[in-house]
């Protein structure tokens, strides 16, 4: 009877395992649209159609996604222009035209988008580049995020300057994370390098730098207080 309490008990465990909840599917990759799925407009109407009340004036995205799960959808991304913080990012799926999901904020930033991101890919600091890149032309009004370009210094120079800034001379004791800010498109402002200094879940040291000249612009926290 023992033996077989153990059995059952070691069953359930498993049975339990494999029904854990897997972590949500997020956005992994723009895709072009192909035949048999839902052009723009529709989505973008059955969007709408989603909220109680659309903003007379309002800025309106959508990209075509390939999802985590391999499924498509639509990010339908809209902004109320008159607060410029009033904000809807509904998913529709790209073959149905099912509304996935509807996401709000009043604060310009999608906080329970982000927090199934981090579910799915962990702390946000950490993202590749190209995640940060994905979520910033999803989910944002005005994205700033890119990826370097000829001529800007490699990830690996930005911490060695990072580091000599801190005064460190070692790493070690962190988890680096990246970030990339576009330049200006006429070539009047270079890019900057976002270098951060992880410990769990929050970044100890942050410091961006001019990614050609390695000129200083932030560094937080500002330890000699200036700024």
């Amino acid at each position: 009877m023992k033996k077989f309490l153990l059995i059952l008990a070691a069953l359930l465990l498993m049975m339990t395992a494999a029904c854990a909840e897997e972590p949500a599917a997020v956005p992994a990759q723009i895709v072009p649209h192909v035949d048999g799925m839902l052009h723009m407009t529709d989505a973008i109407k059955k969007a709408e159609a989603a909220l109680e009340v659309l903003p007379a004036d309002c800025l309106t995205r959508a990209e075509l996604v390939r999802m985590t799960d391999d499924s498509h959808q639509w990010i339908v991304s809209i902004f109320d222009l008159t607060s410029f913080t009033d904000g809807w990012c509904i998913a529709v799926d790209a073959v149905s035209g099912e509304v996935k999901s509807v996401d709000t904020t009043n604060i310009g930033y999608f906080s329970e988008m982000s927090a199934r991101w981090e579910t799915a890919k962990g702390v946000e600091y950490l993202w590749s580049l190209e995640d940060k890149l994905l979520y910033d032309t999803l989910y944002t009004m005005q994205p700033t995020y890119g990826m370097p370009v000829s001529g800007d210094m490699s990830y690996a120079e930005a911490l060695v300057k990072a580091m000599n800034v801190l005064g460190m001379t070692s790493s070690a004791d962190y988890e680096i994370g990246y970030g990339y800010i576009m330049g200006s498109g006429d070539g009047t402002t270079n890019g900057v390098w976002e270098v951060y200094f992880v410990q769990g879940s929050e970044y100890v040291y942050k410091v961006n730098l001019d990614a050609v000249t390695g000129a200083v612009y932030l560094v937080e926290p500002d330890e000699e207080g200036n700024g």
